[in-house]
């Protein structure tokens, strides 16, 4: 059992898995790398294999189809060389048996053979003038021939190398190696090394001489030398499969310390490809033989011709999978980099497609579908403007402008009537903010009205505060003609005054309203010098939902009206006042 150690956020290290649990967390991690990859590269990695296993199999198979030619065309070639040697080594003893033949049957050298009571002086005319011409001649044509020689009974002094007694055939290498056959016979003698045509002539059932050419072995055996290559050997056995001729050039040679025929070839059948044949004339038997690497040499040359070739068909089947695979993702692409625009908030739809395949279908229902959201968003947000404006008139319409007006105008006739001025002030300053606030039922005013509808409030104000602040105005007159929302600034300076400039406990208390040219934005700012906050709070003031008609609603009206990126600004710090800065786009009436 393997010891399991858990971390402490509970994962399992690789370290304590078994070598069964590597390779299923190593899978599993390939299985993810794998659903993580994008969809192209995925069918890149599709296509590329469902093309190369079957070019792979293909591959194979035909190579094995042509290992197996090239070895078979190798054992064909060889055994077409040694066919074409061994005939080229039997057209020679065809030569040299033909030329046994004719001085068999040679007149002369019957005479010679056959008079066995000539007298000397005779018989050495008959040699030098007959018999040596006949048999030192084909020496000059026949570079191969060593001599000629003629064993006989009626011999009785050996005449220079040509005419031996009978009696002296002993001292003869192949003398021990000789049948009664009439035919020419072939033997070897592989350390003199010579070769020996030999045959035996009758005169009736007595043998009565022998003619013997002696042949140069090596250029006997010259073919079979100029066929041998590297990494192949030769070897000759006649009928007794004794050994006439060996010849190898082979590195690593397991062959070199065999001497027997039977234990060469046992090897040679195991370790080599060989191939034979047998002369008709001699009986003897040759063999060709390479080493199984040499043959396979060829195999392999045969693998690096073809390597260049599948190394191309694997490369354009790589540039043909990665092509398709491209040109088949290019629209899901394009879909996927669309949608994930509208996730991070664009609404626009750039992809299109008129293909009636599923990816097409798919491309024009998600049209369709963004179409359907923008008209649904749309909708929202008319509705919730129009909410708010519905919610405005109706806290517009809890006021009866002309009882109020009446109302006001009683309460001020009154005060002068008793003398209070001060009264009749505050009335006059209230009816005129009512007056402005309403603006005949207007949702947009002129900033000369917002400022008049202000100082009509901030008028009420001072005189509620005994006076204990003061008021500032930065006022640039070109924009007082510009449209903004009515009762923007109302709750702003309330919560100025109320959070602001009534808990400071200390030092002269001021209000600065300024309305200023922002180039293309009228720029409303309310600051004061109270106690302010953190910037954190004062940018969570937006967001709050306070009693009553608030920063949240203002910030929301304005954000309906012109877009976020008009939202109120708040800046504050702790012991120095808030600014809060409000910016209305020009020329902008609705």
């Amino acid at each position: 059992m393997y010891p399991i150690f858990v971390e402490a956020s509970g994962n399992i290290t690789e370290a304590a898995l078994s070598p069964t649990g590597k390779e299923q967390v190593t899978m599993k991690r390939i299985r993810k790398k794998f659903r993580d990859m994008k969809y192209r590269h995925k069918l890149t990695i599709l296509l590329v294999t469902s093309s190369l296993v079957p070019m792979t199999m293909l591959a194979l198979y035909s190579h094995n189809s042509m290992s197996r030619l090239v070895r078979h065309n190798e054992v064909e070639d060889t055994s077409s060389i040694l066919e074409q040697t061994r005939e080229s080594i039997d057209s020679q003893i065809e030569v040299y048996t033909g030329l046994i033949n004719y001085l068999t049957y040679s007149p002369d050298i019957e005479e010679v053979i056959n008079e066995k009571n000539m007298d000397n002086y005779v018989a050495y005319a008959k040699y030098t003038q007959i018999v040596d011409p006949l048999l030192t001649v084909p020496k000059s044509y026949h570079d191969a021939i060593n001599q000629i020689q003629i064993f006989a009974d009626s011999i009785k002094v050996r005449h220079e190398y040509t005419l031996v007694p009978m009696d002296e055939i002993g001292q003869e290498w192949w003398s021990s190696q000789l049948n009664d056959e009439v035919q020419v016979q072939w033997l070897v003698n592989t350390e003199k090394p010579e070769i020996a045509a030999v045959r035996n002539i009758y005169d009736g059932r007595n043998r009565t001489a022998v003619l013997c050419i002696t042949l140069d072995y090596n250029k006997i055996f010259k073919p079979l030398k100029n066929i041998i290559s590297e990494e192949s050997g030769t070897m000759v056995l006649d009928q007794n499969q004794n050994i006439v001729y060996r010849n190898e050039n082979i590195q690593d040679n397991d062959l070199a310390d065999l001497r027997e025929s039977d234990k060469i070839l046992e090897q040679i059948r195991k370790e080599y490809v060989a191939v034979n044949s047998t002369s008709q004339n001699t009986g003897w038997k040759f063999y060709l033989y390479k080493t199984k690497k040499s043959v396979e040499k060829s195999v392999y040359q045969m693998l690096l011709a073809e390597i260049p070739l599948i190394a191309g068909c694997v490369l354009i089947i790589f540039i043909l999978g990665m092509a398709f695979s491209r040109l088949f993702t290019r629209k899901i692409e394009m879909l996927t980099e669309n949608m994930d625009q509208v996730n991070h908030g664009s609404r626009e739809v750039t992809v299109t497609s008129d293909a009636e395949d599923e990816v097409g279908v798919l491309i024009r229902s998600f049209r369709r579908m963004m179409g359907e959201i923008d008209r649904l968003i749309s909708e929202v947000y008319e509705n919730k403007i129009a909410l708010k404006e519905f919610e405005l008139k109706a806290l517009t319409a809890q006021i009866n402008p002309h009882f109020l007006y009446n109302s006001l105008s009683i309460i001020n006739w009154m005060a002068i009537k008793s003398g209070q001025k001060e009264i009749s002030k505050v009335t006059l300053d209230l009816s005129t903010f009512y007056r402005t606030a309403l603006s005949k039922g207007e949702d947009m005013v002129t900033v000369e009205n917002c400022i008049r509808n202000i100082e009509a409030y901030l008028s009420i104000q001072l005189v509620m505060h005994d006076n204990d602040f003061t008021v500032e105005w930065k006022i640039d007159p070109q924009v007082k003609a510009e449209k903004v929302p009515k009762l923007i600034l109302q709750p702003v300076v309330e919560n100025a005054l109320e959070h602001g400039l009534d808990v400071k406990e200390e030092g002269d208390k001021i209000l600065q309203l300024s309305f200023l040219d922002a180039g293309d934005a009228v720029l409303l700012r309310v600051e004061d010098n109270g106690m302010g906050m953190e910037q954190s709070v004062a940018e969570s003031l937006v967001t709050y939902q306070a009693e009553g008609y608030g920063l949240k609603n203002v910030n929301d009206r304005i954000c309906l009206l012109y877009g976020e990126e008009y939202k109120i600004r708040i800046t504050s710090s702790v012991g120095k006042g808030t600014v809060v800065e409000m910016r209305i786009p020009k020329g902008e009436t609705s």
